[in-house]
């Protein structure tokens, strides 16, 4: 119901705008037009009005939201991993290597970041995470069975460099006795705003771009776009750091269809009226 008052809201615009054209060009001076024309021009009229209700109701791939005056936040589907500058990727508080469909799952975003760019070559990727960490204090985990024997709080973020990106690995799921993942709804805010401190400290004048946050394996039991307006609202409230090129979150393309990005812009205008 809500979508087809918005279609006939854009339809109308249109049929008026278009009315008024012809009047105006009428009333300067046209001939009066003859039954046939009327009809034909009534036609087009009504074609153009549909055509221009269909394209406004197009779902955003894209869309900008005005958070504060430090850095603008962009929502946007498409790949995470074909992005440049610097990408934030989310990873269990052992910062695990192992990508075995039991201690990390190959769909995952921590999954694909050690398969898509470290494969065959996991000591080196062990060895910058190690230096990115050297100054934190983690748990001892040393009667854990698989995995690494240390354990770091939630939003613990290690920097390291790769290629042409910079990446920031954060700590964003818990394990149990079994190696279930999950997030503490409780720590979320914290650990966002751990992440954008973070981010502006290395970002220069590089574009920051971070997944969809809780919504895989053993994340957040709510849809995309719960998630994702929750996500908005928490950055809403990180402390007011400079990230001159934004921050963008990327959504997954192929998970588009559980999240309207113009729904999230409708409903965070509506809030800051």
């Amino acid at each position: 119901m809500k979508q087809a008052k918005v279609f006939l809201s854009h339809f109308l615009i249109a049929i008026g705008t278009i009315s008024a054209c012809i009047g105006a060009f009428s009333w300067l001076g046209g001939s009066g037009y003859s039954t046939k024309n009327q009809i034909i021009v009534g036609i087009c009229i009504l074609f153009i009005g549909v055509v221009y209700a269909w394209f406004q109701m197009r779902p955003s791939k894209s869309i900008q939201i005005l958070i504060n005056d430090s850095f603008p936040l962009q929502v946007e589907f498409g790949d995470l991993f074909e992005k440049k500058g610097v990408v934030v990727i989310s990873v269990n508080e052992y910062f695990d290597t192992i990508v075995d469909n039991k201690i990390i799952a190959t769909e995952t975003i921590h999954g694909k970041f050690i398969d898509r760019l470290f494969k065959g070559r996991i000591p080196e990727l062990d060895n910058k995470i190690r230096k990115a960490l050297n100054n934190v204090i983690a748990e001892d985990a040393s009667n854990r069975v698989i995995g690494k024997k240390k354990r770091y709080p939630l939003g613990t973020c290690a920097v390291i460099e790769e290629g042409e990106n910079t990446y920031i690995l954060t700590a964003l799921t818990k394990f149990d006795a079994n190696n279930h993942a999950s997030i503490p709804l409780s720590e979320y805010g914290a650990i966002i705003q751990r992440i954008i401190l973070t981010a502006a400290t290395v970002a220069n004048s590089r574009p920051v771009y971070i997944p969809l946050l809780g919504s895989g394996q053993g994340g957040i039991q709510k849809s995309a776009q719960k998630i994702l307006s929750y996500m908005i609202s928490q950055i809403e409230f990180c402390p007011d750091v400079s990230i001159p090129k934004g921050l963008h979150i990327v959504v997954y393309d192929s998970g588009n269809k559980n999240v309207n990005l113009d729904n999230i812009k409708s409903a965070w205008l509506s809030t800051v009226k």
